[in-house]
């Protein structure tokens, strides 16, 4: 195996640089700019779709075959994200990067950017060998996988693709993630003066809070879970309430579960109605993103597993029940597993990573480009 030689320093800054930038999920020019720099440094070709995405493709080097391997992260960080001030801090000889507790680090997903950026840079500077490289970086993934939904069909037209956008030690791959369902639920009654005359209203929260206590919610089983997000209604404590709305969703890995619980969400909305006159409802469902999951005898899929070997990792398949941008690439015929980009305690003031797993992320990419350049897929 080809030795690699990491600019460990250049890594580093990269990334503190990356998440000194803001880039709230649909505010992510400043962030794509920069990314264009980089690109225009290493001379690569590069476009930007409709969407804000950032496409850009690297000529394979020293390859036998034709096939594209995509490497993907996305761009945006979820609140609060403005004006992060990164802390470097020693400890057991490595570093270990956190914000000042006051937003996110923003490592949820540029702790997967520098890694791909570096292993880029250096395969280019050594001359190392690798697949036609297609790199994907996403807007709006924390907003329902926006951006991927934007790509053109063009710029999915590749063989596999490998997304660096999970928590924890790196060797897990992701092969399925759930269907992830959301819906609300308006509950209908009628307003009078609550003082003076109740007993001619029909108080929408109390339909709604009967229908909500019927719901099956938390862990449902193996396979799905339900949650209510939001719950409002009313306007002033002297009218009864005409309005009450509740928002929530529903994540399985099976159709018919899935099916058969929005089923009885609307069932139990038609029982509580018939038991208070005057009430109703609407009932609306919008699909955010799809199951998938991608076989683990696929040719590239066992090059991820046999490069984690050779990396040193200890290589192991997991579901999700979280959604990426693999779900949007998995529906419209791009194959992938989604890989750890090493951050711990994502969406939270608490967020951080390790130097070291952002290292080991990049051996991690650098050996996977080699395997990928011997081996078709």
């Amino acid at each position: 195996m080809t030795t690699l030689t990491i600019n460990t320093q250049r890594l580093l800054e990269a990334f503190l640089a990356m998440v000194r930038i803001n880039s709230p999920s649909g505010e992510e020019d400043e962030m794509r700019t920069w990314l264009v720099g980089q690109m225009n440094s290493l001379k690569l070709s590069h476009h930007t779709d409709k969407g804000g995405n950032l496409i850009v493709d690297v000529p394979a080097h020293q390859c036998q075959h034709n096939a594209i391997l995509v490497l993907s992260g996305h761009m945006d960080v979820v609140p609060p994200c403005l004006n992060i001030k990164p802390i470097v801090e020693e400890a057991d000889g490595d570093k270990i990067i956190s914000s000042d507790n006051t937003t996110v680090l923003g490592a949820d997903d540029k702790a997967g950017l520098a890694p791909i950026l570096e292993a880029v840079q250096v395969v280019l500077e050594q001359g190392l060998p690798r697949p036609a490289l297609r790199l994907i970086f996403t807007t709006r993934e924390e907003t329902k996988l926006g951006g991927a939904q934007d790509l053109e069909d063009a710029d999915l037209k590749a063989n596999f693709a490998l997304i660096f956008d999970h928590t924890g030690k790196q060797g897990v791959i992701i092969n399925e993630a759930p269907t992830y369902i959301e819906f609300v639920a308006e509950c209908f009654g009628k307003s009078v003066h609550a003082g003076i005359m109740p007993e001619a209203g029909v108080n929408a929260i109390q339909y709604a809070s009967r229908v909500i206590n019927r719901l099956h919610l938390g862990r449902i089983d193996e396979d799905t879970t339900a949650n209510i997000g939001f719950f409002d209604g009313g306007k002033a404590t002297n009218v009864v309430p005409d309005l009450a709305t509740i928002r929530g969703e529903i994540r399985s890995h099976n159709q018919a579960t899935l099916d058969c619980e929005l089923a009885h969400i609307e069932t139990v909305l038609k029982e509580e109605k018939e038991k208070l006159p005057g009430t109703d409802f609407t009932f609306k469902t919008a699909v955010a993103f799809e199951h998938y999951k991608v076989d683990e005898s696929l040719p590239a899929v066992k090059l991820v597993w046999q490069s984690a070997e050779k990396a040193g990792l200890t290589p192991q398949f997991i579901r999700t029940n979280g959604g990426s941008d693999n779900n949007i690439f998995a529906k419209r015929g791009l194959p992938g597993v989604v890989l750890s980009a090493g951050f711990i305690e994502p969406h939270s003031l608490k967020e951080r990573v390790k130097l070291s797993e952002m290292e080991t992320c990049t051996r991690f990419i650098l050996t996977m480009l080699e395997e990928f350049s011997k081996n078709e897929f």
